[in-house]
């Protein structure tokens, strides 16, 4: 009788143990479900940049990518910068002020675009500066800059050799060292070295996002 009665808890235990096993597993499997139908839920944005130039056919074409809700270009310009005694050699970057997706850190309430190019610096940015023994500012004189970034004046000079005054207007939270314009200034400034080679493209769910960035790099694109 004794032996029946340890039989059938030994049974009960097993039961037990799977039973509470095929729980945790279905849990689990909800829980990826769950998730896997969060991701799909929302929209992902990343930037896209070429070596070539972007015509209107290849920008045309992108409204074929499956789950495509936007795509805003980008003018760069090559230009270098000059700041008191230290100097940058970057890409400026202009974009739709009102449209692109950037995060401010400090930004003057009302930006004047005239003649003076009005420049906003990702937070990174300064650290790209260097003296002519190639020596980076340090961390006291950046965290200066920063801080008094409407008093400075810069001077910028593009690759056809023109020198033009500039301001900062903004500084970015994103902790990359790009350093933006608002594309239309920037088109009035610099007419002959705009060049459109990227852009912000944004994605219905994930699996489409993925799929939109493999087929971009397959084209030659390279993808943040």
């Amino acid at each position: 009788m004794k032996n029946h009665e340890m039989s059938m808890k030994n049974r009960n235990i097993y039961k037990d143990m799977v039973t509470v096993t095929v729980l945790c597993v279905l849990a689990v499997v909800l829980v990826r479900m769950g998730k896997s139908y969060m991701q799909e839920q929302k929209s992902y944005g990343f930037t896209i940049q070429s070596e070539k130039e972007l015509t209107q056919e290849v920008v045309k074409e992108f409204q074929n990518i499956s789950g495509i809700c936007r795509f805003e270009p980008v003018d760069t310009v090559p230009i270098t910068i000059k700041l008191q005694e230290y100097t940058m050699e970057t890409n400026l970057t202009g974009v739709d002020l009102k449209e692109y997706p950037l995060k401010w850190e400090e930004a003057e309430e009302k930006t004047v675009l005239g003649n003076t190019s009005a420049l906003f610096f990702g937070k990174n940015s300064f650290q790209s500066f260097a003296d002519k023994n190639g020596h980076s500012p340090g961390k006291n004189q950046i965290k200066t800059w920063i801080g008094q970034y409407s008093e400075i004046t810069l001077t910028i000079t593009d690759e056809t050799g023109r020198v033009r005054k500039a301001k900062i207007s903004g500084i970015l939270k994103e902790s990359e060292n790009r350093i933006y314009m608002d594309k239309t200034q920037m088109e009035q400034i610099f007419p002959d070295s705009v060049h459109t080679t990227g852009g912000y493209m944004e994605i219905y769910g994930y699996q489409n996002s993925k799929k939109a960035k493999e087929l971009l790099e397959s084209s030659g694109f390279t993808v943040e």
